[in-house]
């Protein structure tokens, strides 16, 4: 059976929220956690009759009284778990679930009460307060599709599993590594997906389930959308994007639709409310803090690589590449390694951002350079705040000095630290820009993107010598 790497943060210590799109496994999630609890209650706030609960509006022992009557369970203080399942969709829950935080902390006696969780596929302003890093009530947990760490116990290979895990990875394990990474990021890691793929071992029943989990997501555009003429181009904006993921785009006729650059914009922010995609915008420092600068145009990082695929149709060119930085121009790498990245994101962690920015929902956020000059093309693919500095990531195959992206981005760094994922071993190698600075290149297999941050403290060590 296998485990969801969150599972290990949760706590019984603080409340908490699992944000995550439809079908990544909040529910399944949450029903694990439940079994350290006597008892536990679920509400799922998509059911109007459990919505109504919190309706009224009555003061807290109240609802707490209705909810043990209504769901036919008692309430046994702490040792009882409650359930708010979507969330997002019911702002007298989040209001309800406010009032009992202040309760506790002293404006009413409130002691030894049950113990909340929550889960939503959508973000609203009213869930983004409550899940404020800051301030808020609840600490937000963010779920992904199965990250590649994930899919390996379910490849029944467990010898595969603890190479990978070993830092650095054995030499011997490339090979296996890499060939089930290029199965992971062709089916992509949607947990119906990995579990029907995993009992058939055929690509060929995968189909309706694609086709399936996008008509959910379609379905639940009406959730994060006022009214059915913003709701239809939010769909149409979704069904476009699967060519441009990992890609910048603009908005102005996006995917060839007759809108303009407003409508097109308020579509995508329906999509990321709906944690569907994440638009990423670019920084221009090699520098901590971060400014993600949003007069730039973005790059669109999707949810799922295997559902990019599916609906771009490039699952049989990937089915026969040895090599992703080879197919659709590293396209696909790109969209891979940002899922990898952004799934080994630990909560809490500080992203680098400067103080004052965040994200929605406190989505933990992905960044990519670019030269901040006019006409100039340079892009670095990803740059991962470490230890005070910024460190560059690259995704592409060839010689050091052909990153020329790269190079530009390390004349103006003040370290000497990079990485390259490829589909070749771990390496370390000195080089030099064009320009004549000396930095040193930590090659990874690609495989390893989401143990980036495990690699880099042997990397500097070796390098400091």
């Amino acid at each position: 059976m296998y485990q969801r790497l969150l599972s290990k943060d949760l706590s019984r210590s603080r409340a908490f929220c699992i944000l995550g799109a439809r079908g990544v496994g909040k529910t399944t999630l949450v029903r694990d956690f439940a079994s350290q609890f006597s008892n536990w209650i679920h509400l799922d706030l998509e059911t109007e009759s459990d919505r109504e609960i919190f309706q009224s509006g009555p003061p807290y022992e109240e609802t707490l009284k209705a909810i043990s009557f209504l769901k036919g369970k008692e309430i046994r203080g702490n040792g009882t778990l409650i359930v708010l399942d979507e969330i997002g969709l019911c702002e007298e829950a989040i209001r309800w679930v406010e009032r009992q935080a202040r309760s506790a902390t002293g404006e009413v006696a409130v002691t030894k009460g049950p113990f909340f969780v929550a889960t939503s596929s959508i973000v609203t302003e009213k869930l983004e307060m409550l899940v404020n890093p800051e301030n808020g009530i609840m600490q937000a947990h963010h779920l992904y599709p199965f990250s590649f760490e994930e899919f390996l116990p379910l490849m029944d290979d467990p010898a595969s599993l603890e190479a990978f895990r070993e830092v650095p990875v054995p030499y011997y394990a490339y090979e296996k590594l890499l060939n089930y990474f290029h199965l992971y990021a062709l089916i992509g890691g949607m947990p119906e997906i990995t579990s029907e793929y995993t009992a058939t071992r055929h690509l060929s029943g995968l189909k309706n389930i694609y086709e399936r989990i996008e008509e959910s997501f379609i379905n639940g555009l009406q959730l994060v959308t006022s009214g059915l003429k913003s709701r239809n181009l939010a769909v149409e904006v979704f069904q476009n994007t699967f060519p441009y993921a990992a890609t910048r785009i603009r908005f102005n006729r996006f995917g060839n639709l007759e809108k303009g650059s407003r409508e097109i914009s308020r579509a995508f922010k329906a999509l990321e409310r709906a944690l569907i995609l994440q638009m990423i915008y670019p920084v221009t420092s090699a520098t901590l803090p971060l400014w993600p600068d949003s007069s730039k145009f973005p790059r669109l990082q999707l949810l799922d690589t295997g559902l990019v695929n599916y609906f771009s149709g490039i699952q049989k060119p990937l089915f026969q590449s040895h090599d992703m930085n080879a197919v659709f121009e590293g396209q696909i790498a790109r969209q891979v390694v940002g899922q990898e990245i952004l799934a080994a994101e630990r909560p809490g962690a500080w992203n680098g951002l400067h103080p004052g920015l965040s994200t929605a929902g406190s989505t933990p956020a992905l960044n990519f350079w670019i030269r901040n000059k006019a006409q100039s093309t340079a892009e670095v693919d990803f740059v991962i705040p470490y230890y005070g500095l910024l460190i560059p990531v690259v995704v592409k195959s060839g010689e050091p000095g052909r990153l020329r992206s790269l190079h530009q981005f390390m004349d103006i760094a003040p370290h000497a630290y990079a990485v390259r994922l490829y589909a070749g071993k771990v390496a370390v190698q000195q080089t030099q820009t064009i320009l004549g600075k000396k930095f040193y290149l930590m090659n990874l297999p690609y495989f390893l993107a989401g143990k980036i941050r495990d690699h880099l403290g042997g990397f500097r060590k070796y390098v400091e010598g």
